[in-house]
């Protein structure tokens, strides 16, 4: 700039500098950067064929709710400890699911989306607030502000879906899937 000398140059930019830092600092103590995405590590296999063992993902922060089918991470609590749990949202507020020898249906159809079951003659009673089987259940009216959830490999016990544990409460939703990053070769 004509008529600008060194000096106010210097001055200006290291004011700039300094809001830059400051605005940065604040967003770093105010979580303003909690919308970056996250990645992920598969540990077993409930969610095969989508992935499996050993995959990597990326996920980014869920706003909103969930599209029907879309891959979530949720919040499951086991006693003391936290853990991040990768599931599908197969039935949103206001939906209706079921699953007849394995096969989900919601409002009346069965979706394409991946499923599969590894052992058919596997069925147990389910126990807790759904009533059936784990391959016959329902049908179930999703609750306002819930979220239905259901591993890919539906024969899967020992981790947390819908049928286990209810509705999962949107709140409790906290990323979307968005790309695997790394598959396991299998």
């Amino acid at each position: 700039m004509p008529g600008t000398t060194a000096a106010q140059l210097i001055a200006r930019w290291g004011c700039t500098s300094g809001l830059l830092v400051l605005l940065g600092g604040l967003a770093v103590l105010t979580r303003g950067f909690a919308a970056l995405p996250s990645t992920y590590y598969m540990t077993g296999e409930s969610m095969a064929p989508t992935l499996g063992a050993g995959d990597w993902f990326v996920a980014r922060p869920l706003t909103g709710r969930p599209k029907s089918g879309e891959l979530v991470v949720m919040q499951f609590r086991d006693g003391d400890s936290l853990y991040h749990v990768l599931r599908r949202a197969v039935g949103l507020p206001g939906d209706t699911v079921a699953m007849r020898d394995g096969v989900l249906w919601v409002n009346g159809r069965a979706p394409a989306w991946p499923a599969r079951v590894v052992a058919p003659r596997a069925e147990r009673q389910l126990e807790g607030p759904i009533r059936g089987t784990i391959y016959n259940w329902g049908a179930v009216k999703v609750g306002p502000e819930s979220v239905f959830v259901l591993s890919d490999t539906r024969d899967m016990l020992g981790w947390p879906d819908s049928r286990f544990i209810g509705a999962v409460p949107l709140e409790r939703l906290e990323d979307r899937m968005m790309f695997v990053v790394w598959r396991r070769t299998r």
